[in-house]
């Protein structure tokens, strides 16, 4: 009788540290998402925004909308994969960094994004997107090394 052993992969600690440092940015994200779209003027006064940004968000088209939803919720579902250790967290991760970048593409060639917003929200946006690719080749890294199944 020959017996199949199953290697096992111990999970490497910064597994924990990396996905809650991504579920922290994108919770955060959701809760701009819903403040933002939801034109809570509170939350636009707290935030230094004007009138701009309220009309920048105002009947915000379909297309944008749809990327921005794929970039929110695949961003907030791959670390939690990631806790799992399911390697579809590589895919979704991917699938957020790419919809984000599609988005911030779009939007500051056809909406103004960079003057309507200013400088250092775009600087932040980029930020995230580059950490989120970053979590794609950190997820690849760990399905590469079977530490994700």
């Amino acid at each position: 009788m020959n017996l199949k052993t199953k290697k096992t992969v111990k999970t490497p600690w910064h597994i924990w540290l990396i996905a809650i440092f991504f579920i922290f940015i994108y919770a955060n994200g959701i809760y701009d998402y819903f403040m933002m779209l939801g034109h809570n003027m509170d939350y636009y006064k707290a935030k230094g925004y004007g009138e701009i940004v309220v009309q920048y968000f105002t009947n915000y088209p379909i297309p944008f909308l749809i990327l921005y939803n794929i970039n929110i919720y695949c961003g907030i579902l791959a670390p939690v994969l990631l806790l799992f250790k399911k390697k579809w967290a590589t895919y979704v991760a991917l699938v957020s960094a790419v919809s984000y970048t599609i988005l911030l593409i779009l939007t500051f060639t056809l909406r103004n994004r960079w003057n309507v917003l200013g400088t250092s929200v775009a600087i932040f946006d980029i930020g995230i997107v580059l950490f989120t690719y970053g979590l794609y080749f950190y997820c690849r890294n760990m399905n590469k090394k079977k530490v994700l199944r």
